[in-house]
C-alpha cells in the first residue's frame, strides 16, 4: 500500500491560518450577538463611567460600541459567522487537497485584494498590511498550485 503524498508546508500553512481565521471571526460573532443583547444594560454602564468620569479608554470603546444599533451588530455577527463557515470550507477542503478549495479560495480572496488594497490607502495600519502581506502570499502560491495541477491533468 503506497503513503499518500505529505501535504507542502505552505498548504499546511495556509489551513493553520483558515482555521486561526475561523476561530477569531466566531469569537467577533460570539461578542456581537452578547453585545446586542446586552445593550441596554452597556449603555447604562456607559452612562455611569461618562457621568464619574472614569477611564477615557473606556468611555471611548463603549461610545464605539453603543453608536452602532442592535440590528447592525446582529447582522455584523451573522456576517462573521457565515465568513467564518466559508473559511471553514476552505481549511477542509484545501487539508484534503480537493481542486475545488483551490479554486474557492484563490477567487475569495482575489475579490478581496482591491477592497484590501483601497483600506490600507484610507487608514493604513500593520494589522491591514500583514493581513494583505498573507492574503498576497496565500493567492500567488494557490495560483501557482492550481495551474500546475491542471497541466498535469492535460498531459
Amino acid at each position: 500500500m503506497s503513503q499518500p503524498e505529505p501535504r507542502p508546508r505552505a498548504l499546511v500553512a495556509i489551513v493553520i491560518y483558515k482555521c486561526f481565521t475561523v476561530g477569531l471571526l466566531t469569537f467577533v460573532a460570539i461578542g456581537l450577538f452578547l453585545t446586542s443583547k446586552k445593550h441596554d444594560s452597556l449603555f447604562a454602564l456607559a452612562e455611569e463611567y461618562m457621568m464619574t468620569g472614569k477611564r477615557e479608554i473606556i468611555k471611548a470603546g463603549l461610545t464605539q460600541v453603543l453608536s452602532v444599533s442592535t440590528t447592525k451588530m446582529q447582522l455584523g455577527a451573522l456576517v462573521a459567522l457565515v465568513y467564518a463557515a466559508v473559511n471553514g470550507i476552505e481549511a477542509f477542503g484545501l487539508w484534503n487537497q480537493k481542486a475545488w478549495a483551490t479554486i474557492l479560495v484563490v477567487g475569495i480572496v482575489g475579490i478581496t485584494i482591491p477592497v484590501e488594497v483601497y483600506e490600507i490607502i484610507q487608514k493604513a495600519s500593520i494589522v491591514k498590511f500583514g493581513v494583505f502581506a498573507i492574503n498576497i502570499a496565500m493567492f500567488i502560491y494557490l495560483l501557482r498550485h492550481a495551474i500546475a495541477e491542471r497541466k498535469k491533468q492535460h498531459q
